[in-house]
């Protein structure tokens, strides 16, 4: 799967114009790879294409609106594959129900200019790290890994002009008229604004109640969301 760049090879017939394009052509044939992709997805070309080695390896695609501000669209699919799915339980750990008083007594005991005498910072950092583990496995519980939450950062108003976005798309896609495309494109720009708006309110949240309510920055690092640009505020 990938954009190709083959923008004049008709694929409901198999046929080309241009020396590039009939010797990629060519090669999907000699190769007898499946291409699944017969809808345009950038304008009126076929760009972004998904090939197999079997026809029967692919199905249900779909071109959808593009993603973000792309002039590609996203092609959605069905990979069938044969095999034993990986059924490993996941644990995390729940810090904000850490024993820290527990973890700071048990530091506390050990003699770190003893421990760390004449160690080099390699060194030095490797024992700290290993210490650090073992506390957090001895103080710190642990929890099932559940099914990814919900995006809490998206506010009402951000979901709802996606989803007015997301329609005026399929409206365009029926009517194919400019005027059409024209309030989608404006849809989707006041929909990327809203998600940004709405993002940075929930990492300023985050840091204003960081003292207060700790599980949600805890939460929100479990789900793999970058907070690098909160400024923190710390109140004491």
């Amino acid at each position: 799967m990938g954009d190709f760049n083959h923008g004049h090879i008709q694929w409901t017939s198999l046929q080309s114009t241009g020396r590039e394009d009939q010797e990629f052509l060519n090669l999907v044939q000699d190769s007898f790879l499946s291409q699944h992709v017969l809808e345009a997805t950038r304008g009126e070309n076929v760009l972004d294409i998904v090939l197999s080695s079997q026809k029967e390896f692919v199905d249900n695609v779909k071109i959808c609106e593009p993603l973000g501000c792309s002039d590609h669209n996203q092609i959605h699919f069905i990979i069938k594959v044969k095999g034993e799915r990986n059924r490993k339980i996941r644990y995390r750990n729940i810090f904000h129900k850490g024993r820290y008083k527990d973890m700071r007594e048990y530091l506390a005991k050990i003699d770190w200019n003893k421990t760390l005498q004449n160690k080099t910072a390699t060194e030095c950092w490797n024992i700290l790290k290993s210490e650090i583990d073992c506390v957090v496995d001895k103080f710190v519980p642990l929890k099932k890994q559940g099914k990814l939450s919900k995006k809490k950062h998206l506010s009402k108003e951000a979901i709802r002009k996606i989803k007015y976005k997301q329609m005026m798309w399929k409206r365009y896609l029926h009517t194919g008229s400019e005027e059409d495309y024209s309030i989608y494109k404006e849809a989707l720009n006041q929909a990327i604004a809203e998600i940004r708006n709405s993002k940075r309110s929930y990492e300023k949240k985050i840091a204003f109640n960081i003292n207060h309510d700790s599980k949600i920055f805890y939460d929100t690092q479990d789900m793999g969301m970058k907070m690098h640009n909160i400024q923190w505020v710390v109140l004491y």
